[in-house]
């Protein structure tokens, strides 16, 4: 060690002092206080202000929907009264005349205005069955027509021609009486008559157009 010079003795007790950087102080960035926004304070209900009362909303009264008035079906119309060719005549020489026992007969005359007496119409007597008793073809003036004297208690002397026997039906009464086109076709030619057997006799009834 002595043999070292003056020079590095002389840097061994006066060392060179090196340069020393001082260290830089870290940056800490200081934490941002974000502000909290202030709620509002609830105002507090006052002795004058009172929570409006909801209105109630009165129900409407509807009226129940009015039946829609619908229009009467027509009423039908009447079938149109039948048209016949012949009636009962209104001569007042007809009705019923006392006879001897066990007579039921209906006898008359059909007679057209202007043509005098009709042949060839079907008088027939029905029971109240609607069965036929009995049937007869009018008379015209060709052959004669049948005269009678003191029969009738309208007429001293009557003509008729035609002239039924009921007697088969006298229980079975009354007897209707009509005109019909012939024996074998029965549609009628005439408005009905109702005539009463029970108490037997001879019934008068004339026929007209």
């Amino acid at each position: 060690m002595l043999a070292c010079d003056a020079g590095t003795l002389i840097s061994m007790v006066n060392p060179t002092k090196t340069p020393t950087r001082a260290p830089r102080p870290t940056f800490t960035p200081r934490a941002q206080v974000t502000p909290t926004p202030e709620e509002s304070p609830t105002p507090e209900p006052t002795e004058t202000s009172s929570a409006s009362p909801t209105p109630t909303r009165r129900a409407t009264a509807t009226s129940a929907p009015r039946p829609v008035a619908t229009a009467k079906p027509a009423a039908p119309t009447a079938p149109p009264a039948p048209q016949f060719a012949w009636k009962q005549s209104s001569s007042g020489n007809q009705g019923r005349c006392d006879a001897g026992p066990g007579v039921y007969e209906i006898k008359g005359r059909i007679n057209a205005p202007g043509r005098g007496y009709i042949g060839g119409i079907n008088a027939v007597a029905l029971d109240k069955d609607g069965r036929i008793v009995t049937q007869f073809v009018s008379l015209g003036t060709n052959p004669p027509l049948n005269p009678e004297w003191g029969v009738s208690c309208f007429e001293e002397k009557n003509i008729f021609n035609y002239k039924l026997d009921v007697s088969p039906a006298r229980g079975n009464g009354p007897i209707t009486l009509r005109l019909t086109r012939a024996p074998n076709d029965l549609t009628p030619i005439s408005f009905d008559v109702k005539i009463d057997i029970a108490q037997g006799g001879r019934w008068y009834i004339d026929w007209t157009q």
